[in-house]
């Protein structure tokens, strides 16, 4: 179980990053003069369905790659016991 909720929170925190990082890379960056609050939600409003798509991808990746590492740690745990 313990395996499982790392898994879901590293995908969110994984998604959640991908999805501001693309925002802020030279190729999707908005041209926007506003204030910063407004260019940041400008920024996370833009492209949604792409961002989205390549967040939910990479977080897939990195949690189902640290659940598969964290079953054989545990498995090897239990072969030395």
């Amino acid at each position: 179980m313990k395996k499982v909720v790392i898994s879901v929170f590293s995908f969110f925190i994984v998604f959640v990053g991908t999805y501001v990082l693309i925002g802020y890379l030279p190729n999707f960056r908005i041209k926007l003069d506003a204030p910063p609050l407004e260019y940041f939600v400008e920024t996370i409003k833009h492209m949604v369905f792409f961002k989205s798509l390549v967040s939910v991808l990479v977080g897939g990746l990195v949690s189902g790659a640290l659940f598969i590492i964290i079953r054989r740690k545990n498995e090897n745990a239990m072969n030395l016991r």
